[in-house]
């Protein structure tokens, strides 16, 4: 922020897909948030879902996470609260003068999908109007960080076959309403920062595989990817 002694640091993380021990790689990291782009976990059940999730607790900096497709519904809402984990789904919060906005889970390509209730699936345009619903709350915050699972169509979301397979109506809503930073995963293969407008879009990379990023905020915002 303006006229601070060093900058705000943010860690950014997704896709560790219940690979624990790479976590430990990330002890001793100094960062004022952790965020959590989706995908902790890998589909399993509570009782092992819950070492990964007390261990990123463990870690030290508080943690703000969306749920991503493999983190499901009957799992993770417990779970993550008895961690401390702060879930942002379809919500908003404030922590050190940033706004911050969540949004979880995976557009359902297939409708079908949308009546598993095991899963974070939603039609296209639930995105727009979630985010566009909460945003009024976050307004006046010097910085806005949209936090999400899927990136947005056309930016850090083409797969190793070359589709872009982002959100449209997240598209649309960075380009209406221009957030500062918009974090993401969900595509493995596309860590990477791109810009829509004057927004910055970062897709933090696959934990799994050792991959995230470092985003440093001041008077500006400057981003690191890290493989650790």
């Amino acid at each position: 922020m303006a006229g601070a002694k060093r900058p705000l640091r943010i860690l950014g993380l997704a896709d560790l897909h219940d690979r624990i021990d790479m976590l430990s790689r990330m002890k001793g990291f100094l960062a004022d948030f952790i965020v959590f782009c989706g995908d902790l976990h890998n589909g399993g059940s509570k009782e092992s879902a819950r070492p990964v999730a007390l261990s990123l607790a463990g870690l030290g900096s508080p943690v703000l996470i969306v749920p991503g497709n493999m983190d499901h519904k009957d799992v993770v809402p417990d779970l993550w609260g008895q961690a401390r984990l702060k879930m942002l789904h379809r919500s908003s919060c404030r922590r050190a003068g940033l706004g911050f906005l969540g949004m979880g889970g995976i557009v359902a390509r297939d409708s079908r999908r949308l009546g598993d209730p095991a899963r974070y699936y939603h039609q296209d345009g639930e995105v727009y109007e979630t985010l566009a619903a909460v945003y009024p709350k976050i307004i006046d915050t010097e910085f806005k960080i949209i936090i999400v699972h899927q990136p947005p169509r056309g930016v850090q979301d083409t797969l190793y076959n070359g589709e872009s397979s982002g959100s449209v109506s997240l598209r649309r809503f960075v380009e209406e309403y221009q957030p500062d930073l918009l974090l993401c995963g969900h595509i493995h293969e596309s860590q990477g920062m791109g810009l829509i407008g004057k927004t910055r879009i970062v897709n933090v990379g696959e934990l799994r595989r050792g991959c995230g990023a470092v985003i440093d905020i001041d008077d500006r915002i400057e981003v690191k990817f890290i493989q650790v």
